[in-house]
């Protein structure tokens, strides 16, 4: 069948109403990276709202923070841990992206040692900060868009991988439309909307990082089984989302961002595809989710194995009864981790590979994800016999 465009078209919603429970820890763990008044340099644990607020995240001295995090636990349902590094406005999305900055969202994950699963960017510029005309975005969101994929490699290659979500910051929606897609880059999404018109994206951002947490990582965060999100209003920069055109929001959709909108039939506000900056394997936020949880499982069931003997035949290569069993225990170690979130998974140890010569035994896995329903199309009509 001919794949849809733009925004998901028909689903049906089932809200959940889950006030103030502990949310267990299925997958996902949230980190934020955003700007500070009176807490710059700090990163600070929180495990509610109530929490935040007695910590200093208070709407008097924190406006900007504390709204996001009141809509983090607002959409939650509950209570989790958040963990926030506090910058100064100073600091643009592309420094808190910025691999070489030490103070940036570098800083949170080393902190973090690999907790952090996914993670925001927001930000509140000082008054005397100017965006680049004729851009729709600010610019300083697409810069922080290519600069993060850096970061993301680097931390994917220490065994800590992370999602990123960056806020797209509105500029002039009568300029040429960015396209996220274009940068190749699997490991970030720019988010649009927020809950009020003031032209930041800070709101969608938090909703998206409490729904990673709340579902499991296959679950995508427009799933609408899981109702629709916790705001009475939402906003792309100054508009409202009703006062655009069907096609408008598909044309977003479709240049690679990650939006709200609304359903037929079904009142309130969803997430549209979970679009990742890239046009890969990784275009959707779930592929990348999954496979982080694998990568992660692969470790834990490999690393044991670090500097142990293993039997060779000759040529230096593995016994082929050894490569099966840990071939089947890795497998198994993974379907029991994921079952439920993933269709199948293979894993193979090379067996023409010289391991008494070298000491390395190289190894493959593949992740067969999920399917998932972004269109559905029927064939209506009339007929005569049934």
């Amino acid at each position: 069948m001919e794949q849809g465009t733009g925004t998901p078209k028909v689903t049906v919603a089932v809200s959940t109403n889950n006030l103030q429970r502990e949310v267990q820890v299925i997958d996902g763990v949230a980190g934020l990276v955003g700007t500070s008044n009176t807490m710059v340099g700090e990163i600070v644990t929180v495990n509610s709202y109530d929490d935040a607020v007695e910590k200093g995240f208070t709407i008097a001295d924190e406006p900007f923070l504390n709204e996001a995090i009141q809509l983090f636990y607002q959409e939650l349902g509950g209570t989790t841990s958040l963990r926030i590094l506090c910058v100064e406005d100073t600091m643009t999305l592309t420094q808190m992206a910025t691999s070489t900055n030490a103070n940036g969202l570098k800083k949170l994950l080393n902190s973090a040692q690999g907790k952090i699963t996914n993670v925001g960017l927001i930000r509140k510029p000082s008054p005397a900060y100017t965006m680049v005309e004729d851009h729709y975005l600010d610019q300083d969101v697409e810069a922080a868009l290519l600069a993060s994929k850096t970061l993301a490699l680097y931390q994917q290659s220490i065994n800590k991988p992370v999602r990123i979500f960056i806020e797209g910051r509105i500029n002039d929606m009568t300029a040429e439309l960015f396209e996220p897609k274009t940068a190749t880059n699997g490991f970030a999404g720019i988010v649009l909307g927020n809950n009020t018109n003031n032209g930041s994206s800070s709101g969608a951002v938090a909703l998206a990082l409490a729904r990673t947490v709340k579902y499991p990582a296959h679950v995508k965060i427009g799933n609408g089984q899981n109702g629709p999100l916790s705001i009475s209003e939402a906003y792309i920069g100054d508009k409202h989302i009703d006062d655009f055109f069907p096609n408008e929001l598909d044309d977003l959709s479709n240049a690679g961002y990650i939006i709200m909108h609304r359903r037929e039939t079904f009142a309130g506000f969803y997430f549209g595809r979970d679009r990742m900056a890239s046009d890969d394997d990784f275009r959707i936020l779930v592929h990348g989710q999954v496979i982080d949880k694998a990568h992660k499982i692969a470790i834990s069931t490999l690393t044991p194995l670090l500097e142990t003997d293993v039997r060779l035949i000759s040529g230096g290569f593995i016994h082929p009864n050894d490569a099966v069993d840990l071939e089947e225990t890795t497998k198994q170690a993974i379907r029991t981790a994921m079952s439920g979130q993933i269709s199948g998974v293979d894993f193979k140890i090379s067996r023409d590979q010289d391991i008494l010569t070298t000491g390395t035994d190289a190894m493959e896995l593949k992740i067969l994800p999920l399917g998932y329903r972004t269109w559905i199309k029927v064939n209506l009509g009339l007929t005569a016999n049934l």
